[in-house]
């Protein structure tokens, strides 16, 4: 019979109630397959440039097709060819760094103090206005005007049109719809969205010769505390809230009002998080599907959304440990007609690609982690499974990739010793991938692990 082999990440506080993961592979629909779905192995990294020793705490392409990073405490440009140039110094090492464009000059906010680097001199500087706000958590841009929040008030700033070295005392304004402190002014689809710790206010620009945004809607009962999760994508805006009830869900805004996207899974996940603050965003698309990777703080993983299938897998690191760590990326840039991922551990910059399978040389554990098979708590006589792995596919060295299969019979609590076979060397097409003899189980499930660097494609499974 065929078995649920597809599905997302999806681990209830009860493992003996749902244990589901996908690890490194994206489940991926096609009606018109060989089956309705399949999982594909994630993309591997290798190494594209280096920006100092790091880490890489952010980056952005701008409207000039030019990429820039910031490493430890220096801006760097990344050209095509992958040569980094130093071009400016910030005043901390840590932390993460917000950046915008305003086609003329790029602004760079540390989460303290903001920078200003020209395209056209290619000189960077400090902005020292003595207008600026002392300290600032981001910076952003809309319609002409650097905006950026001054911490732990409800106060927001503009720069003076297409130039962010100059700011007037003037020109602020107060999210006061609500009295949570505003933790992030961000460029809304378009428009401008203060997000406090509990709530989003929308201000648009109406043009006044004095001050030229306004509050056009009241307060929304969501906002974050974790500001640099907020990203634009396509036409809407995604970020990981909080309100007065609590938080850790993931929304999404298609113009103005949010909606849940997050599942109960994901936002235990995201609730058991120390440090909220820390969780940090990116996004990029690949094959028709769009993704939102959600890192940093105390995440076990990376947490990512398609937005295409609307279903959650994580991506992670192997570490020396044998132990899952989060994606080594912490932002990605995309520019030059590739994916450039920014390391968390130091200043690599690496080429994100589908025909990579190593994470610059190491492996990339893939694991899933089926339903858990029961009838009515019979027992039940397991003679084999069979897997629909893509076959032939090889190694480089002519070798025999092999998968892994573990079974519980507790519900995940605890699992057997592994089971070993190939999946074909190259061009082996007709190689059958089976485990059999597989025991007598009231409750059964199974977890298949995959690491050699080859392509990873699974479609189906069945049980006898």
């Amino acid at each position: 019979m065929k078995i649920a082999l597809v599905g997302p990440s999806y681990q209830q506080r009860s493992l003996s109630f749902d244990a589901q993961r996908t690890v490194n592979l994206i489940p991926i629909s096609d009606p018109q397959g060989s089956d309705v779905a399949s999982l594909l192995g994630t993309p591997g990294l290798s190494l594209f440039s280096t920006c100092g020793v790091g880490p890489v705490r952010g980056g952005l392409d701008v409207s000039n097709g030019r990429a820039f990073f910031v490493a430890s405490n220096t801006l760097y440009e990344v050209t095509s060819a992958g040569v980094a140039t130093s071009r400016g110094t910030l005043n901390t090492s840590s932390g993460i760094v917000t950046f915008a464009d305003n086609g003329l000059q790029l602004g760079i906010c540390d989460g303290n103090d903001a920078y200003i680097f020209t395209y056209a001199t290619n000189v960077f500087a400090q902005i020292t206005d003595p207008d600026f706000p002392s300290v600032v958590g981001g910076i952003d841009f809309i319609d002409g005007y650097f905006v950026v929040n001054e911490v732990d008030t409800g106060k927001f700033y503009i720069s003076a049109l297409y130039n962010g070295l100059t700011w007037d005392a003037l020109d602020f304004a107060t999210a006061e719809s609500s009295p949570d402190k505003l933790v992030r002014a961000v460029n809304f689809v378009g428009q401008l969205g203060l997000l406090g710790e509990d709530t989003l206010e929308i201000w648009r620009n109406t043009g006044d010769s004095d001050f030229p945004f306004s509050r056009i809607s009241g307060s929304t009962p969501v906002g974050t505390v974790a500001p640099n999760t907020i990203i634009s994508i396509d036409t809407s805006v995604y970020w990981v809230g909080h309100n007065s009830q609590g938080g850790g869900i993931v929304y999404k805004a298609q113009g103005f009002t949010p909606t849940r996207i997050s599942t109960e899974a994901i936002e235990i996940k995201l609730q058991q998080v120390t440090d909220p603050s820390a969780l940090r965003t990116w996004t990029y698309q690949q094959d028709g599907h769009v993704y939102l990777v959600i890192t940093g703080g105390s995440l076990e993983t990376s947490l990512v959304y398609d937005l295409s299938t609307q279903l959650w897998h994580e991506r992670a690191f192997l570490g020396v440990t044998g132990d899952y760590e989060q994606h080594l990326g912490v932002c990605c840039v995309n520019v030059f007609n590739k994916h450039l991922v920014g390391s968390r551990r130091d200043g690599s910059i690496y080429e994100m690609s589908l025909t990579t399978y190593t994470d610059n040389g190491l492996p990339i554990q893939r694991r899933r982690i089926y339903t858990h098979l029961i009838d009515e708590l019979k027992p039940v006589r397991y003679s084999t499974l069979q897997i629909g792995f893509e076959t032939g596919t090889g190694l480089e060295s002519g070798g025999d990739p092999q998968v892994s299969l573990r079974i519980s019979k507790d519900g995940a609590r605890t699992w057997s010793s592994a089971f070993t076979t190939g999946i074909g060397a190259v061009g082996n097409y007709g190689k059958e991938v089976v485990f059999r003899r597989l025991g007598i189980k009231q409750i059964c499930t199974f977890e298949i692990t995959f690491s050699d660097p080859c392509k990873c494609a699974i479609t189906g499974s069945y049980l006898q």
